[in-house]
């Protein structure tokens, strides 16, 4: 009868996503999803979102674009993780900010919402140059008119300054220069270092973006460096070596072998703890002489512990992240910089990408990060 139908397609109208609502206290109205929203529906709103709203594209308003941006990377950091989405579900913000490993109870940090923007992107900058897009994300930025459908987007230029508190993305920028129209382009962010000039260009594919931040480790003369944190900020090609912004006065000229990122992972296959697989972490140290990545967990053990030593076997790395390859049998292929590009979780194998242009697959042990 008419009056099942009318109920029907109203039912159907009133479950339609709603446009975002950044002020809004519900996660879902804040991405504009459905609350049967898919991972895939989500991670398109957050991106859209995000790149809207970032602060680096807002410099004339970039208080209120913070907060937004924090508040957007809030929704999406738990609607996108199913155990925290599904305790939402059930008990409401108060569920997800009370457990452990979850936004707290101020929500998420700027620098936190940055790192999960930059992980987002794979480390890389998406705000730097887009080839023929059509992504509606970026309707209405400036655009340079390049030959061949090349877009790039500026996202509003900060007058002449440099990073900020907290890493302008724009810093991120070097080895850009020859571009029509973008003069002085490298010399951007502050303490530029050595990297930035005519020999370093961004890096390739397979090498770490700029911007990744990374832990130095077992230099054999500059033993004083080994432990600490830096940024990538270029790469030079005639040396195949990452130059690292350790501070605003001391930049180094290092290996990839050099160096370890700062990864998110997930735990697997600890016979000896298995409470711990399924558990996430960030990598923020390698010993090479174990042969153990130092990950320190988002939520502690039992036993009140929140750092771990890990074999490569017992850590997945993202999709997207740069690695060396190592203790494979076909010697050509050791030592090879290359980009995870798929995960098979079933067989415990990465695909990845090869600085020699190759694609193989191979065990978690056979990367380092």
């Amino acid at each position: 009868p008419r009056a099942t139908t009318e109920v029907e397609e109203f039912a159907g109208v009133a479950t339609m996503p709603q446009p975002p609502d950044i002020e809004s206290d519900d996660y879902y109205r804040v991405l504009g999803v459905d609350k049967s929203a898919s991972d895939q529906d989500i991670a398109k709103a957050y991106k859209k979102l995000a790149l809207k709203y970032h602060p680096d594209k807002n410099p004339d308003n970039k208080e209120k674009a913070e907060e937004n941006f924090k508040t957007i990377t809030e929704a999406y950091e738990v609607l996108h993780d199913a155990d925290k989405r599904r305790t939402y579900d059930q008990f409401g913000k108060q569920g997800v900010q009370g457990g452990g490993g979850g936004p707290g109870g101020a929500g998420v940090s700027f620098q936190q919402a940055d790192e999960i923007f930059k992980a987002f992107f794979g480390g890389n900058d998406p705000f730097s140059m887009f080839f023929g897009g059509d992504d509606d994300a970026f309707g209405g930025m400036g655009g340079g008119g390049m030959p061949g459908g090349t877009r790039v987007v500026f996202g509003g230029m900060p007058g002449g300054s440099g990073g900020g508190a907290h890493g302008n993305i724009f810093n991120m920028m070097g080895g850009m220069g020859g571009m029509g129209g973008m003069p002085g382009m490298p010399g951007m962010g502050k303490g530029q270092g050595r990297g930035r000039g005519r020999g370093s260009n961004q890096p390739p594919a397979y090498a770490m973006p700029t911007g990744t931040t990374v832990v130095v480790r077992d230099l054999s003369k500059a033993q004083e460096h080994n432990g600490k944190v830096g940024k990538i900020i270029g790469w030079d090609s005639t040396k195949s070596r990452y130059e690292v912004e350790l501070d605003s006065e001391t930049t180094l000229s290092l290996r990839p072998t050099n160096l370890t990122q700062n990864c998110s992972v997930h735990l697997v296959g600890i016979e000896s703890q298995p409470d711990l697989n399924g558990q996430a972490g960030t990598i923020f140290n390698y010993q090479a002489a174990q042969g153990r990545y130092m990950v320190r967990l988002k939520q502690k053990t039992s036993g009140g512990r929140d750092t771990v030593g890990l074999q490569p076997a017992n850590v997945i790395l993202d999709t997207g992240t740069r690695v060396v390859t190592t203790g494979l049998t076909n010697e050509q292929f050791n030592g090879q910089m290359a980009q995870i590009v798929d995960i098979d979780r079933e067989v415990a194998r990465y695909t990845v990408q090869c600085q020699n242009g190759k694609s193989i697959k191979i065990k978690y042990d056979n990367v380092l990060c």
